[in-house]
């Protein structure tokens, strides 16, 4: 009986070496430690694995939780798709629309006013700065708008709003002699006005170098 109690022994220490997952360590009255459930012939009944022992047999413990992987940064808002590059000239740091072209982008203004709202005043100070960091060149501000009102009325408006962002950027340390502003009205859409969005897109001021 002692012959078959240390084979029984030797053998069990062999299985525990020849097993691929590290021993681990439970603690008192833990029956499951690491993703590990211990075991016995006895069905758990004798606590081998009490007192901070080593387990003798090891399995993996279905019921373990799985951590969760880390959650993918959501990547940045593209820059919008230049199809056609119709401004070259347009200086480094400048915001362009799909067309290439410079436009102060996210400027709005309250329906039938010309007046730059508080929120504004960034895209304005934006704007005079790549001018600074340009001297030499000179602009035309361009007025737009879409095809809702009368044709003389919304080249009036356009005119305005011209004239109003010509004022931001001089408050704003640009010289004035650098700018020009001048309302198109509706007459140079850049996407369709039988849409919300398309309107949206004509009602802009837009910046062009002057040659």
């Amino acid at each position: 009986m002692k012959r078959l109690h240390t084979l029984l022994v030797a053998a069990t220490a062999l299985c525990c070496v020849a097993l691929p997952l590290p021993l681990q360590a439970a603690q008192t009255g833990q029956w499951s430690h690491a993703g590990f459930t211990q075991w016995h012939p006895q069905d758990g009944k004798t606590p081998l694995a009490v007192g901070g022992t080593q387990c003798y047999f090891c399995k993996p413990d279905p019921t373990a939780e799985v951590a969760a992987p880390a959650p993918v940064p959501a990547p940045p808002a593209p820059a919008p798709v230049v199809q056609e590059d119709r401004c070259t000239d347009t200086p480094k740091g400048a915001p362009v629309d799909k067309r290439g072209c410079w436009v102060l982008k996210n400027l709005t203004f309250r329906f039938n006013s010309a007046k730059i709202q508080a929120k504004d005043s960034g895209t304005i100070k934006d704007t005079a700065s790549v001018l600074k960091q340009n001297p030499d060149l000179k602009v035309e501000i361009q007025g737009h708008t879409d095809n809702i009102g009368k044709p003389a009325y919304n080249k009036k408006l356009s005119q305005r709003r011209a004239n109003a962002v010509m004022k931001g950027l001089v408050k704003q340390g640009v010289n004035k002699k650098r700018l020009t502003a001048k309302g198109y009205g509706m007459e140079k859409p850049v996407a369709s006005n039988a849409t919300k969005e398309g309107r949206a897109e004509n009602r802009r001021v837009e910046l062009r170098i002057i040659k």
